[in-house]
């Protein structure tokens, strides 16, 4: 049973990849103090949301889950695929912008001006 996940972020955005590779295999369920939508993008999932009934949504779409809202993903066709989406946010709730490069395809940060600039050039130019 594999749970792949892979996380990523720029500027205020959070993306969270989330694989579940065989029907029944399931994401813990887990809530947020923030809403945030998840994109499915291949497969089928049942989604459990604590106090209501469960939902199945077949890709593409994207799933609302309110904040506060314990919520399960539970795969119901195999390489089910799907992105969690929100925005970063502080210790103490803030929306906050946070960007190292590392998945840049310039291998800068986007708010290194100069850099950004030199990079884009001289990929251009290839």
């Amino acid at each position: 049973m594999n749970h792949g996940s892979e996380l990523g972020y720029f500027g205020n955005i959070w993306v969270r990849q989330n694989l579940l590779e065989n029907p029944g295999d399931a994401h813990a369920g887990h809530k947020h103090h923030f809403d945030h939508i998840s994109l499915l993008v291949s497969g089928k999932v049942k989604v459990t949301i604590e106090g209501c009934e469960p939902k199945e949504f077949s890709a593409p779409t994207f799933i609302i889950v309110k904040k506060e809202s314990k919520h399960t993903f539970e795969a119901l066709e195999e390489n089910t695929l799907w992105y969690c989406v929100f925005a970063l946010r502080d210790v103490d709730g803030n929306v906050t912008d946070f960007y190292s490069g590392d998945n840049s395809p310039y291998g800068v940060a986007a708010d290194d001006d100069e850099q950004m600039k030199s990079a884009m050039l001289s990929t251009s130019q290839d």
